[in-house]
């Protein structure tokens, strides 16, 4: 029988899947990732900790005596996007600046300056987190890390294909994050790079994310135990992969994912204006993607499970919000631990008094979450029509999933294995190149629509209360 391997390399952990040709998965495997933290608040990982562990993964699945490694027909790939990632002429590569990075102030408030209608084309406003902006901090602030790299890469998986392939490439969804791709046109626009004095021959080549990349090399067979010569596909950033992944394929059809940070997009035909809105490329050629970020997602559930039980008790956290939701309370959370757009960072817990208890705690962190993100998605989506689809990591908890159904008013749907669904999604472009699959509308109509969902129904019994406390959160939010 004949495979297909996709990694997906976000922030906290590496996942990896194989899956035959009916889209059944056969094999799964993950391994953790750290961060590096810096004194002046940079944030950083060692891309060689990626490579290790799809090798890690990998050497898991070779002890399967079922599978036969040389079956499988193609890799492909999606990982976090908006990182900055120097490859030198030595091939070393001992940091990336990743997404959450904001050092680049200064960068990108000059480039905006320097073009004031930079939007128009590249469909964004540059950040400080914007890759462009990084790179005129490196070539300004980090001259040896910026003319030692052959080339700069924008992607986790990326990265992983160079290991693969020893080819720089990137594709349109990941390009789009960077602030110097033309967001119609899908190629880099050398009329703002080159007069900010970037090179533009250090930037990768864009590739549809079911062209190929390269082939498996000689070198990288040896070290993964996989046949040399596998076509590598580009794959896709993981806001691509996991808008396949959530069945997103037409325009209108919005979802949520949380992982450890998280998102809320929507397929588009045109620009979304939104001052807080991304606009990123689809997979499907005629669409684009909105989406708004969301930086406190999983992680502030983690932060609870961490902060508010022994040994990590998850199980232990839920019963505790489980038991508290049955009741009201007065006691609100700002889930701004990491900042959020144009926040700081900064929580708290509001209305606190001496009866306020454990459990109280675990009600407000889950309810500030869910609040947090029904600000988001009454901005993008279209107020209380339609059912909302939540894939990632933390849509595995249960009463996370049916306390946001009551604060929306929505029916959440999470599909199974919800926690690979970006993983899921990379394979659309690999399905594609293989003839598999006919185009993405067909693999979601195949592979995604017909996977089980669990439901949450919104308890029409709590409306009344999650909207006076909605209320109250959005007083405390505007403040600031």
């Amino acid at each position: 029988m004949d495979y297909i391997i996709s990694f997906d390399i976000g922030t906290t952990e590496i996942k990896g899947i194989m899956v035959n040709q009916y889209g059944e998965i056969l094999l799964e495997g993950s391994t953790p990732l750290k961060m590096i933290y810096g004194e002046n608040g940079e944030k950083e990982q060692n891309p060689e900790s990626w490579w290790e562990g799809i090798i890690e993964i990998v050497a898991c699945w070779k002890r399967e005596e079922s599978i036969n490694l040389y079956d499988v027909k193609a890799i492909t790939l999606s990982g976090q996007m908006e990182n900055v990632i120097p490859i030198s002429y030595n091939n070393k590569c001992e940091r990336a600046i990743l997404y959450s990075d904001t050092r680049a102030k200064e960068e990108a408030k000059y480039i905006n300056h320097f073009y004031k209608y930079i939007g128009e084309t590249i469909g964004n406003r540059v950040r400080s987190s914007t890759p462009f902006a990084k790179l005129l901090w490196l070539k300004n602030k980090d001259i040896d890390v910026y003319h030692s790299a052959q080339s700069f890469v924008f992607s986790a998986k990326d990265y992983i294909i160079y290991k693969l392939t020893s080819r720089f490439v990137t594709d349109p969804i990941t390009g789009a994050t960077t602030g110097m791709m033309n967001l119609n046109k899908r190629i880099w626009e050398e009329d703002i790079i080159v007069p900010m004095g970037i090179d533009i021959e250090k930037l990768p080549e864009i590739l549809q994310s079911e062209e190929k990349a390269g082939r498996l090399s000689a070198n990288a067979a040896e070290i993964t135990g996989l046949q040399a010569g596998i076509p590598v596909l580009c794959g896709s950033g993981d806001a691509g992969a996991s808008t396949i992944g959530a069945g997103a394929v037409a325009e209108g059809q919005g979802y949520l994912h949380l992982g450890t940070t998280g998102w809320v997009a929507i397929p588009a035909k045109r620009f979304v204006s939104h001052p807080s809105a991304f606009k990123l490329a689809h997979l499907p050629k005629h669409l684009l993607i909105a989406v708004i970020p969301l930086l406190n997602g999983g992680n502030i559930y983690e932060w609870g499970v961490q902060t508010f039980t022994d040994n990590e008790d998850y199980e232990g956290f839920e019963r505790m919000v489980k038991e508290s939701l049955s009741k009201k309370g007065d006691v609100l959370f700002l889930p701004y631990l990491y900042g959020e757009r144009d926040r700081e960072e900064g929580g708290a817990f509001i209305s606190i008094t001496a009866r306020t208890t454990k459990e109280d705690f675990t009600r407000a962190i889950v309810e500030g979450l869910c609040y947090s993100i029904k600000q988001i998605c009454d901005e993008l989506l279209s107020p209380n029509e339609g059912d909302i689809t939540i894939i990632g990591g933390t849509s595995r908890s249960t009463v996370l999933c049916q306390c946001l159904a009551d604060v929306l008013g929505r029916q959440i749907n999470v599909p199974k294995n919800s926690h690979v669904l970006t993983a899921y999604g990379a394979l659309a472009p690999a399905f594609i190149a293989l003839g598999w699959s006919q185009s993405y509308n067909h693999f979601v109509r195949d592979y995604i629509n017909k996977k089980k969902h669990v439901h949450f129904k919104p308890d029409v019994s709590k409306r009344e209360y999650h909207i006076e406390q909605y209320k109250r959160y959005i007083k405390y939010v505007e403040r600031k």
